[in-house]
């Protein structure tokens, strides 16, 4: 009897001794799990359309690694220029804080500006046309190494049409007509879906009567539709004679009709304009609305608010066979952009407008400059921008934008251009060593 309780308390301790080294070998992958997650950011998409003219890509800075969309080549190469100009294929930066931009520039048809992408899966453009005068172009770029599949959900002045799905072959872009997705229509919307793959999209919007170019721009993406929306910097419309005027674009994609309340910011005032008191918006249907007897001294900014989430763009055309595109901003973070010395005009629309500015002049000399406004500000450089970094330093949301002016007009919505993302890195576990 005495050995067999000494052997059942020997069984019981080795038990125990068991159990604590199993509780141990799963503390100790747990805590090397916390201690293998990389942080990177993401590499960044920069389009090239044939019909667009001479493209540029501007870098944030020098030495990044790159890579052409061209079918062929999987491997980043360590660049010395800040400024690319591309042919037929898409450029890939390799992950850095800053935004990439490209510029493109069309012979007698003005300029067009937009942001490169990191690729969003899910991304909508309140823009563009399908009618008569339309050469306007979807394009879809694959940066990833395996096939994309792509489901496009088009809307038109009356109802969404049906769905189109595309395949893209990795390492390359695919290219689709804006009047082929949406036959006749000159107010359009695109719903973008990357069901399968790595993809970044981009909408050119190019209009051609015979053999006159009637303008160029890049639609400018947006996200998910919101009650409340901040498109920071619009072109001024200086008198009814300047030949200047803007239109709002909107979309109610749900179930619900709209009720849209929209404001003007300038450094006039604030004020709502003819009609946009509670505007009644149909859902499922887009709508060009014109921002009638508009009057302002300097560039504005649009605050909407809606009691139903909506989708929002602004179009300024200048009667000079020329036009722009712009859209919400999100929310002002720590940016560096390459502006390549093109003449711009950058706008702040917040509560409490705190931003610094530096960077550099084509002139070569530093800035160092400060912006502490509320609800609306501009920074009109007296010189082109080549390097520039904004910091925000307020604690309500700012938003920002660039309206270009040299050789046509060009608008871009300032946003956080590279997101960091999160990788889990291989670690031995001991429990495969258990199962």
């Amino acid at each position: 009897m005495i050995m067999s309780l000494r052997g059942r308390a020997r069984a019981i301790a080795a038990l125990v001794l068991i159990g604590i080294g199993m509780g141990i070998s799963y503390l100790i992958p747990s805590e090397q799990r916390i201690a293998s997650v990389a942080s990177s950011y993401a590499a960044q998409v920069c389009p090239a359309f044939a019909s667009a003219g001479s493209t540029t890509a501007l870098l944030p800075s020098q030495k990044l690694g790159i890579r052409y969309l061209d079918g062929k080549s999987a491997t980043f190469k360590r660049t010395s220029l800040s400024q690319i100009s591309l042919g037929r294929n898409g450029l890939l930066v390799d992950s850095n804080p800053g935004s990439s931009l490209i510029f493109s520039n069309l012979a007698s048809s003005g300029i067009g500006a937009t942001a490169c992408s990191a690729g969003n899966g899910d991304e909508w453009f309140v823009g563009g046309s399908g009618g008569l005068t339309s050469k306007g172009q979807l394009g879809l770029v694959n940066f990833g190494l395996g096939e994309s599949i792509v489901d496009i959900y088009p809307f038109t002045s009356t109802q969404p049409l049906a769905k189109f799905s595309v395949k893209v072959k990795d390492n390359s872009s695919v290219t689709l007509s804006l009047d082929a997705l949406a036959p006749g229509e000159d107010s359009m919307a695109l719903h973008v879906v990357t069901r399968t793959g790595r993809t970044s999209a981009f909408v050119l919007d190019q209009r051609v009567k015979g053999l006159s170019q009637l303008g160029l721009d890049y639609v400018k993406p947006s996200d998910a539709p919101a009650t409340h929306l901040v498109i920071a910097g619009i072109y001024p419309h200086t008198n009814g004679k300047s030949g200047v005027s803007t239109s709002l674009r909107l979309l109610a994609p749900g179930s619900l009709d709209a009720s849209v309340h929209v404001q003007v910011l300038s450094g006039d005032g604030s004020f709502v304009p003819v009609g946009f008191d509670g505007y009644q918006l149909h859902h499922g249907s887009v709508v060009t609305i014109p921002l009638a007897n508009l009057t302002t001294s300097s560039a504005f900014g649009l605050v909407i608010d809606c009691d139903q989430p909506i989708l929002a763009s602004a179009l300024t055309t200048t009667g000079s066979h020329d036009f722009a595109w712009t859209g919400p901003s999100s929310p002002l973070t720590s940016t560096s952009m390459n502006l390549a010395g093109n003449s711009s005009v950058l706008t702040f629309v917040g509560k409490s407008i705190s931003v610094r500015l530096t960077g550099r002049f084509v002139t070569g000399k530093n800035f160092n400059q400060m912006i502490n406004a509320s609800e609306f500000a501009t920074w009109s450089p007296q010189y082109g921008v080549t390097s520039i970094h904004l910091t925000p330093s307020s604690g309500s949301p700012v938003y920002a934008g660039a309206i270009f002016t040299g050789g046509g007009l060009s608008y871009l919505p300032i946003s956080q251009g590279a997101t960091m993302t999160n990788t889990t890195l291989p670690f031995n576990d001991v429990h495969t060593l258990t199962h």
